[in-house]
């Protein structure tokens, strides 16, 4: 086993199928109740229970808190154990059928009628704030590119530190906040999330972890699949997510976004020879 379970020699046979059970399928049990890890074993919940005490831990929680942070893998041994399973003639293949199966779970676990109100939520929004940390800053900045073409406000906060209050002190209830988590919940997003809901705007969550959707103020949390814990993570359904809720919006206020779009080609014709596209 590994440094979850650094001494078995006292466990029951019940107690080491459930170690196995959550050594073969760590990132499932993350998101597993007792009695449904009691369920698919075929054990009591409160063999279950008293499992936890006997590797170390008070309970569920906190054995779940161990294992997040233990599975928190550094971008190399992500890349690294990716890419042991691949080889350059396999490669386009293999990331062709998990983008798939990435795309396919995403759909089967969000519902149209959601991205729908999201689109009107932020269409109709005084101002869109958007909180894109880390490898999320690129699709972050797409959504501001695209939405300020349609003559939205768009306003991307620091992804980190004390610079977030800075956006956070001018968000009213009038605005909406778009916000990406992915792996693990950043102080950052609870005070986003705080934030919220004493402001008591809309708010809108892009997660890879099924669990961030539930309990949080956010108004609507979208799902996206992105690999396994511990692995290289695609950024694919993401990015389809983002670019679906572009053509929503644009469709929603289609009269509006076709004229700045026809304004910005006017204006580019008449100044086509003192600002040439493709010059700085």
């Amino acid at each position: 086993m590994k440094n979850w379970f650094p001494d078995i020699s006292g466990l029951s046979p019940s107690q080491l199928k459930i170690a196995d059970f959550i050594e073969r399928n760590p990132e499932e049990m993350l998101f597993m109740t007792e009695q449904e890890i009691a369920d698919r074993l075929g054990t009591s919940i409160a063999t279950v229970s008293r499992f936890w005490r006997a590797v170390g831990h008070e309970n569920a929680k906190a054995f779940k808190l161990k294992l997040r942070e233990s599975s928190d893998s550094t971008p190399a041994v992500k890349l690294e154990k990716t890419i042991s399973r691949l080889d350059a003639s396999s490669l386009p293949a293999k990331m062709l059928e998990q983008a798939k199966h990435h795309l396919q779970d995403t759909m089967e676990k969000n519902r149209p009628d959601e991205l729908e109100e999201a689109a009107r939520l932020m269409a109709s929004a005084r101002r869109v704030y958007v909180h894109a940390p880390g490898p999320s800053l690129s699709l972050g900045e797409l959504l501001s590119y695209r939405l300020s073409r349609f003559g939205m406000s768009v306003r991307i906060m620091a992804g980190s530190g004390h610079e977030l209050l800075e956006s956070l002190a001018h968000v009213e209830r009038e605005d909406v906040v778009l916000l990406f988590s992915f792996t693990r919940m950043l102080p950052e997003t609870e005070v986003i999330l705080d934030c919220v809901s004493r402001v008591q705007n809309a708010a809108i969550m892009i997660t890879d972890r099924e669990d961030f959707r539930y309990g949080t103020p956010a108004q609507i949390s979208f799902f996206v699949s992105r690999g396994d814990m511990g692995e290289f993570h695609s950024m694919v359904t993401p990015l389809l997510l983002i670019e679906q809720l572009i053509l929503s919006m644009g469709m929603l206020n289609k009269e509006k976004v076709l004229g700045k779009l026809d304004y910005l080609g006017e204006l580019r014709t008449r100044y086509a020879d003192k600002l040439p596209r493709g010059k700085a």
